[in-house]
């Protein structure tokens, strides 16, 4: 991400988490370093607040969803599915690296689809960070 846009979005969370910490019932846990950090550009601060901002893109998105889609549509194949290992190299094999499949499929959980498929991921099959695919709460 272009460093000058980067920097902007730091400095505009930085002042809605300001505007928050002043509001009589306090609405953000975050600390007042944090918005330091965000409000003075500092990087380390920054990245830990805006996290990942990297497009994922329509490609990727389809690549997973057809993997998923054979085992939805195959009763057969969805039994003898044993988690995400067995599809981890055709993932990558189409470009999506195992942190980008959890971000699709944690999307994929989140909009009710392949919900039987992500469901049997929950095994031993699976990497611990790819057996259950919930949002994470969006608290301040």
């Amino acid at each position: 991400m272009d460093q000058t846009i980067k920097l902007a979005l730091a400095k505009i969370l930085g002042e809605i988490y300001r505007i928050q910490k002043r509001l009589p019932e306090d609405t953000c846990n975050v600390n007042d370093s944090t918005i330091f950090g965000l409000l003075n550009g500092m990087e380390n601060v920054i990245d830990t607040q805006l996290g990942n901002l990297e497009v994922i893109s329509n490609r990727q998105i389809e690549h997973v969803s057809n993997i998923l889609n054979r085992y939805h549509l195959d009763q057969n194949k969805l039994n003898n599915f044993t988690g995400f290992y067995e599809i981890e190299d055709e993932l990558e094999a189409g470009g999506v690296d195992r942190m980008t499949a959890i971000q699709i499929i944690t999307m994929f959980n989140a909009e009710n689809r392949f919900t039987e498929v992500i469901q049997r991921m929950d095994t031993s099959g699976s990497p611990g960070e790819c057996r259950r695919f919930n949002i994470p709460s969006y608290d301040c």
